[in-house]
């Protein structure tokens, strides 16, 4: 016995939903929807199979079985869960300091520095809370065991200079500049370190560094072959020539 019919005036009354609301939402006719709901008409498969998935029903069940309330009920609940289970969780961001925004990083982030002026990384299992995201614009930290190539992104949480351990990797920012080095230590001197053996190592004074950000994560913008490394080999050994020159 088909019970289509009866199914779709239960759903409408469990729901709420008028003849007119029921039609609109399925393209009917509200005639039409009248006469399957008196039985005076077989609606079309693709009718039954829209309807079908829009509640969550089996077809089946729809077409064969009277549908009790209590039936509706946990259809509505499954609806919930699995509509709630859907939704996009949206990460907390991490300010982003690209290459074209260091200078306003460096300039205003003792004094005027407003978070919502940069773009935020959004990624997941990543703390956020005092950690900055910074673009990598130059080779200075190629050549060691880890290795930093323009436009990877490395993100850092900022840390007390009293705390940091030897070779650290670090973002500092001194003297109006933004680096990324190892760091160590001689008598009240920081020395900062490029892997790039091109790159001069750098002395200040403790009372110079304005922040240190401790590296957590590095994010390549690439994957390197073979022929890469090599671009980028010629890329330090011009580099070298170069400072070299200087």
């Amino acid at each position: 016995m088909l019970m289509f019919g009866k199914n779709l005036k239960k759903i409408r009354s469990v729901r709420g939903i008028s003849q007119q609301e029921f039609a609109d939402i399925f393209d009917l006719k509200r005639g039409t929807l009248g006469a399957y709901e008196e039985e005076r008409s077989n609606p079309k498969l693709e009718t039954v199979l829209k309807i079908a998935n829009y509640f969550s029903i089996g077809i089946e069940e729809l077409l064969t079985k009277e549908l009790t309330v209590n039936r509706l009920l946990k259809f509505n609940e499954r609806m919930t869960t699995e509509s709630d289970s859907h939704i996009l969780k949206e990460f907390d961001g991490i300010p982003y300091i690209a290459t074209d925004r260091k200078l306003e990083f460096v300039t205003t982030y003792k004094e005027s520095f407003k978070v919502e002026h940069f773009p935020l990384v959004r990624l997941p299992n990543i703390e956020t809370l005092h950690r900055f995201a910074f673009m990598i614009d130059d080779l200075s930290m190629t050549g060691g065991s880890i290795e930093f190539f323009p436009k990877d992104i490395v993100i850092g949480i900022e840390v007390d200079k009293n705390t940091i351990r030897e070779n650290q990797f670090v973002m500092v920012l001194a003297n109006q500049q933004l680096v990324l080095r190892r760091i160590s230590f001689q008598n009240n001197l920081f020395i900062l370190k490029a892997d790039h053996h091109g790159v001069a190592d750098s002395i200040i004074n403790s009372d110079e560094i304005q922040a240190l950000w401790s590296i957590e994560h590095v994010f390549h913008h690439a994957l390197h072959s073979k022929e890469m490394l090599l671009e980028d080999r010629l890329a330090r050994l011009e580099q070298s020539i170069a400072s070299l020159k200087k």
